[in-house]
């Protein structure tokens, strides 16, 4: 199996580094488009694992395109647009996709304990989410924070105010804040704010390695696919 990863920061060099360390994996390579590298520049992967910018998401998507189902993509960049993320869904008729906000496997298993908790609290509680990261993350909120936005409120009854500032009163809203600092490699906490009780669910990291492992597993799993989405839960479970 061969996979081209695009991106040649951190999270890409974590990636190739765990890749290489794999049995089942002969080659792996980094691109880099900030540098006017693209994927046509190298032997034809299996699987691409973007790791990069949104400015990256043309080339990737022209490649893709391009071998018609016979390359799959692995995509774990951070700040699309909304008509992004569209594009990333039609991608998914012509290819084998996989799309998160985050590749931990905890984060993952904590979307699926929320599930189970926001419908209990749905009537009774208010909601607060915040996210830490180091000082170098350009977006904010995290796309993480969203995603968990999202598994608290499916069907968006509640607006999502992102940080709160003035004399307003809090409305029917999920607050969602973000802290950025030093080099936190991300905290995320779920509050459902009861009435003289509350309730925290926390996830923290402690290396990067989580992200890059989903992601190098994500890839694996996807060889072989056929063209369509898939959730990494069925990566994961």
């Amino acid at each position: 199996m061969n996979i081209a990863i695009v991106g040649s920061g951190t999270m890409g060099r974590i990636v190739r580094d765990m890749a290489l360390q794999n049995p089942g994996i002969e080659k792996v390579c980094n691109i880099e488009p900030a540098l006017g590298e693209t994927l046509w520049d190298v032997d034809q992967p299996d699987i691409v694992i973007d790791f990069s910018h949104p400015d990256a998401l043309d080339g990737i998507c022209s490649y893709i395109a391009a071998k018609q189902g016979h390359v799959g993509i692995v995509f774990a960049t951070t700040g699309f647009s909304e008509e992004d993320e569209e594009r990333i869904r039609k991608l998914a008729e012509k290819a084998p996709v996989i799309r998160s906000y985050n590749f931990s496997y905890g984060i993952n298993s904590l979307k699926r304990i929320i599930n189970f908790t926001a419908p209990l609290l749905k009537d009774c509680s208010d909601i607060e989410i915040v996210e830490k990261h180091h000082n170098q993350k350009a977006d904010s909120p995290s796309g993480t924070a969203l995603m968990l936005a999202d598994v608290c409120d499916p069907y968006h009854e509640r607006e999502r105010k992102c940080g709160r500032k003035g004399e307003e009163k809090r409305k029917n809203e999920i607050g969602i804040h973000s802290v950025r600092g030093g080099t936190i490699f991300g905290e995320h906490t779920v509050i459902f704010a009861l009435k003289d009780e509350v309730i925290e669910i926390k996830h923290t990291a402690f290396s990067k390695k989580i992200f890059a492992k989903g992601a190098l597993e994500a890839a694996l799993w996807l060889k072989e696919k056929k063209p369509g989405f898939y959730p990494i839960e069925d990566v994961f479970y």
